[in-house]
């Protein structure tokens, strides 16, 4: 991808996140913070999506995939950074909206657990020479992922609170706000599957 492309999708993914922001009315409760929680569940969304196509991708390296080799290992750079980054978001949240920080709270256990097995596998492919396990690695933290989210009780705030509160402009702004961080995070993951070898740069 050229760096003037990359630069417009990243660029237009800052002015749509500004937008959804700016465009989300206070809550009763949360007042102006709700758009602060709901553009970290936004993020995580997207965070999930790059764990998931990474786990995809590993799984067909596994199966002698070449190509997706790169992809793979590409969405595997984006996504724990990008995890890194939402953990502190979640901490701030929790910290700014009930007072204190619940270290037992499952979610946040699961967030640090996610944190721990993705540096296991970024490890993985510093330390070992065959790339098809951290590829499998990948695709057993994926998995991992969605079990999860799928079994842990959420004991934060209430499961799905912008689809539950049936409210069309939060519905919209909250989608708005997926897409500004998916048109940022994938685009970047795409560039740096698709760069060149140093060798090979003329």
């Amino acid at each position: 991808m050229r760096k003037g492309m990359l630069a417009t999708l990243v660029g237009a993914g800052i002015a749509l996140a500004v937008a959804a922001v700016l465009l989300t009315p206070p809550d009763q409760k949360l007042g102006g913070m709700v758009r602060f929680v709901m553009y970290h569940g936004a993020s995580t969304w997207v965070n999930m999506l790059t764990f998931t196509v990474a786990g995809v991708l590993g799984l067909a390296t596994l199966a002698g995939r070449d190509r997706a080799r790169a992809y793979g290992e590409a969405f595997r750079w984006v996504a724990l950074p990008h995890w890194v980054v939402n953990t502190i978001l979640g901490l701030i949240s929790m910290r700014l909206i009930w007072g204190g920080i619940l270290w037992n709270e499952p979610r946040l256990m699961m967030t640090f657990g996610i944190l721990a097995g993705a540096l296991l596998v970024l490890a993985a492919q510093f330390l070992l020479d065959s790339p098809k396990v951290p590829a499998a690695l990948d695709a057993v933290l994926a998995a991992a992922l969605w079990f999860l989210v799928l079994v842990l009780p959420n004991l934060f705030h209430p499961d799905s609170p912008v689809f539950n509160s049936e409210n069309r402009v939060y519905i919209a702004t909250f989608f708005g706000m997926v897409a500004s961080v998916a048109l940022i995070v994938v685009p970047i993951a795409l560039a740096l599957a698709r760069r060149k070898p140093t060798g090979e740069r003329g």
